[in-house]
């Protein structure tokens, strides 16, 4: 019996890390583009009463990433950071920065491998200790990933 990975599937790993697994219908260099191009990250990253206002990445090692949303309170949150490895269209690394601080910071090794004509895309969070890990998950950053993974999925992604 296979796993049903059209929903984002989400799981604590150990004590540091938090594993995700979601099939999209898309190729993996599409799903590359729309995970590495901002005018394409704009169009499924954005979260309900949450607009994205600033995107900004250079998907090469030594390369940067920064995303910035506004909330319904007028406060901005955003995740920045180094890009490490870069393997196109199949593997990324980075280091997030959650409001640029070094204590709420996760290495995000993501993969991408061809399932069947779509793609499975394999994501390790890995936090430096259970704490760290906790208080993330405590500020709701995997709320909403499933809504904005499947709008990705549904996107018209150029070829």
């Amino acid at each position: 019996m296979s796993l049903d990975l059209t929903r984002l599937q989400t799981v604590l790993d150990g004590d540091t890390d938090i594993l995700l697994r979601r099939d999209f219908q898309h190729p993996p260099a599409k799903v590359w583009r729309a995970l590495t191009q901002p005018a394409l990250i704009r169009e499924w990253m954005a979260v309900k009463d949450h607009p994205m206002t600033r995107c900004d990445f250079d998907p090469r090692p030594g390369g940067t990433f920064h995303f910035e949303w506004q909330g319904p309170d007028g406060n901005s949150f955003f995740f920045s950071g180094p890009v490490i490895a870069v393997n196109p269209p199949h593997h990324i690394s980075h280091i997030e920065y959650f409001n640029g601080d070094p204590a709420m910071s996760a290495r995000i090794t993501t993969d991408l491998a061809p399932q069947g004509s779509g793609t499975r895309m394999t994501m390790v969070m890995r936090y430096h200790d259970a704490e760290a890990r906790a208080a993330a998950i405590a500020t709701g950053m995997t709320d909403g990933m499933d809504e904005v993974y499947a709008r990705l999925d549904a996107m018209q992604i150029p070829a």
